[in-house]
């Protein structure tokens, strides 16, 4: 597995065992002494990376060391490409910008909306609470005239046994309800005189 036998069997074939050297010398065999490999197998050498040779058919004028020369210009293709994505990207922030606008604009107006129809009906309620606590002022004064006590009372209880509260037949507030009734036709009741 030395490197002499294995160049001396190439070496008929020229072009082979130049190559074969050229890796040699690149990647040397791991069982021999390697004075860039540090104690604990770190590696000591040169930080350059292997280079392949180049053909001298290759039509690059880099002086045969594999790479191209960086000083020129970058192709009229990629330039071109360059140029139409910055106006693409330039169309997409005018497009983004537009769209914030009108959605800043659109949300704007909904706020304005929604508080323009919530004053409406903060002041229809309030006229609405106005107007039934007046309806409910002058009822609460005809119910303190005129009639019997049950009479007076009857006119602010709900003995319609709708609503929330209503009760339904055989409870204690249809009992009540019931009792109401009797006490405000009967004109002997007691109480029903007055204070």
């Amino acid at each position: 597995m030395g490197g002499s036998n294995t160049a001396a069997n190439h070496g008929a074939n020229g072009d082979n065992g130049d190559m074969m050297d050229d890796f040699e010398s690149s990647f040397p065999a791991v069982d021999t002494s390697n004075e860039a490999v540090a104690p604990g197998g770190t590696i000591t050498g040169s930080g350059l990376p292997y280079r392949p040779p180049t053909h001298p058919d290759s039509n690059q004028n880099n002086n045969n060391n594999g790479y191209t020369d960086d000083s020129n210009e970058e192709p009229e293709v990629v330039r071109e490409w360059r140029e139409r994505r910055a106006l693409q990207l330039e169309h997409r922030d005018e497009v983004s910008a537009t769209r914030k606008a009108e959605t800043i604009k659109a949300a704007q107006q909904a706020i304005d909306d929604f508080y323009e129809n919530y004053n409406s009906r903060k002041d229809k309620t309030i006229a609405a609470t106005r107007r039934e606590a007046e309806e409910f002022l002058k009822g609460r004064e005809d119910t303190t005239s005129g009639g019997t006590s049950w009479e007076r009372i009857a006119k602010l209880v709900d003995l319609s046994g709708k609503g929330v509260g209503g009760g339904a037949a055989g409870t204690g507030k249809a009992r009540m309800r019931e009792m109401l009734v009797g006490l405000r036709k009967d004109e002997g009741a007691p109480g029903a005189k007055g204070y």
